[in-house]
């Protein structure tokens, strides 16, 4: 395997220890049973896989997100905002909506548009669903994040690693 190839996969295998051995370090206990917050903001970073393109980009994001406290605290949603940096970069603005199952467990489904650079700038209709489980240190928690896109008849996964502060 050349070096090139091997530096390619850094991103994916960083994701994939920290997903593993997150739990660990990151024991749900640590939370207050009585410390739930109503709202978040959290921040993205991992790499995007084009399925177009075939290759691997740097993706990241920022969301803010509230929690209704009706139905026991099972539904939210806010706004998020996208990169891909990308050579044919892409930003994106979302609506996502978003059901917690249990506490630690996010579901959402995310509609928006995004905004591409390429030789002929276009806006498109975006739509995300993805999933992430949260490991909370009091205010603020650690999240591996799947998320699976569908824009213009293409498809992008990004595996990221998403950081809150809730309040």
């Amino acid at each position: 395997m050349s070096s090139s190839s091997w530096r390619s996969k850094i991103p994916v295998l960083s994701f994939c220890l920290l997903s593993i051995l997150g739990p660990l370090g990151f024991g749900q206990d640590v939370l207050d049973p009585h410390e739930e917050h109503a709202r978040h903001i959290g921040f993205l970073l991992g790499p995007v896989y084009n399925f177009d393109l075939k290759k691997w980009s740097l993706g990241m994001g920022a969301e803010y997100e509230y929690v209704l406290p009706k139905w026991d605290r099972l539904l939210g949603f806010g706004v998020a905002a996208e990169a891909d940096l990308a050579e044919q970069r892409h930003y994106e603005l979302r609506l996502p909506l978003s059901v917690h199952p249990i506490e630690e467990l996010t579901l959402f489904l995310s509609p928006g548009i995004q905004y591409s650079e390429q030789e002929e700038p276009r806006t498109e209709f975006a739509a995300h669903v993805g999933a992430e489980y949260e490991f909370n240190l009091k205010k603020y928690f650690l999240a591996p994040e799947l998320d699976i896109a569908y824009v213009g008849g293409g498809f992008h996964v990004t595996l990221a690693i998403h950081f809150g502060l809730g309040f």
